[in-house]
């Protein structure tokens, strides 16, 4: 039995319940000149970004594009570096980590990557942060970093940070609506019991309930220090995890009664979580983001545009769960089935 019919089961339950696999396909644009043109993709510093950039390649290909993906190693300062020397021309990251590594701060991600978790095994290395940095977290609140003063940051904030602090010959092109940032989330009957949308509700309970959460998640700017800033929420015990399968556990089992999780992750879908928003942006905002040379031809630059615009977080999910499955399919294969809109064939 081939691997794509042994795990039919798993993505029809991720396509009933809304998980991507369907892409819709705009009309593409049309490169410049014949397939000449090489457009060379980095994998990127997660394992998410490395099913994109298949992605990316298999669009560009279509649309006339010699369109490849290449190993330009995990560590944000190597993709940048490519980028810079030309040895590849696009690469996709997420925003408000790409703002924190190019401020030399700690990008916001588990101590301990899993494959339930979206990133890869091997955690993504990180700038020597500054002299000023505190331990374990942000260095400063992100809004501080940002020049907003006493207004929080939102996607739009960071976005225009990045473009600030990019290295000269580099570009952002536009940002998918698809983000993987940190939330709070509950079960449904914890949510109904004490009537749970988001943290501004949940700030008057917040003390009676138990947080799971990551290792590093108590010296994060968007910890303690900022739920209780941010939303007067005061955690009656802060619970944290090495492994997110344990995290999720505790939560169902009702050891914690709400999580720190990220949004593309398949266990919120999986175990029909509620993930409270967040509408003072407390958390920092994850938009997936492509990263480009100056001179990636403007037809490669529209096609990526255009695609960008499809790719929702329900699209990180099943990308997640394709590539964390117990058989998984390598990120060339997820990107080849989202691209033929989930046709298990």
């Amino acid at each position: 039995m081939s691997r794509r019919r042994a795990t039919a089961g798993l993505l029809a339950a991720a396509a009933l319940t809304g998980c991507g696999g369907e892409a819709p396909e705009p009309p593409l644009p049309a490169a410049t000149s014949p397939a000449a043109e090489p457009v060379r993709i980095a994998a990127g510093p997660t394992g998410q970004t490395a099913v994109l950039a298949h992605v990316y390649a298999g669009r560009l290909r279509e649309a006339g594009f010699d369109a490849s993906v290449v190993d330009a190693g995990t560590d944000r300062a190597d993709y940048l570096g490519a980028l810079e020397r030309g040895d590849v021309e696009v690469a996709a990251d997420y925003s408000g980590n790409l703002y924190l590594y190019l401020r030399g701060r700690a990008p916001v991600e588990p101590a301990t990557a899993t494959a339930t978790d979206g990133t890869t095994p091997t955690p993504t290395p990180t700038p020597t942060p500054s002299p000023e940095a505190e331990d374990g977290g942000l260095a400063e609140d992100l809004s501080e970093l940002l020049g907003l003063g006493e207004e929080r940051a939102d996607a739009d904030d960071v976005l225009a940070g990045v473009r600030d602090v990019l290295p000269e010959g580099l570009q952002v092109l536009e940002p998918a609506p698809a983000e993987n940032t940190v939330a709070v989330v509950v079960t449904r009957p914890t949510a109904v019991e004490h009537g749970l949308t988001d943290l501004e509700d949940l700030g008057p309970v917040c003390a009676e309930l138990a947080l799971g959460t990551d290792l590093d998640f108590a010296g994060r700017s968007y910890g303690p220090e900022g739920l209780e800033d941010a939303y007067e929420c005061m955690p009656g015990r802060l619970v944290p995890f090495g492994e997110q399968a344990d995290l999720v556990d505790a939560l169902l089992e009702d050891r914690v009664q709400a999580a720190a999780l990220f949004t593309a992750s398949p266990a919120i879908e999986d175990n029909a979580l509620v993930v409270l928003a967040d509408p003072l942006n407390n958390f920092v905002p994850q938009r997936v983001l492509p990263v480009a040379a100056e001179d990636l031809p403007d037809g490669a630059a529209d096609v990526v545009d255009a695609l960008s615009a499809q790719i929702g977080t329900e699209d990180l999910v099943l990308m997640t769960r394709m590539t964390s499955a117990r058989d998984p399919y390598t990120p060339e294969e997820a990107a080849r089935y989202w691209l033929e809109g989930g046709d298990d064939t």
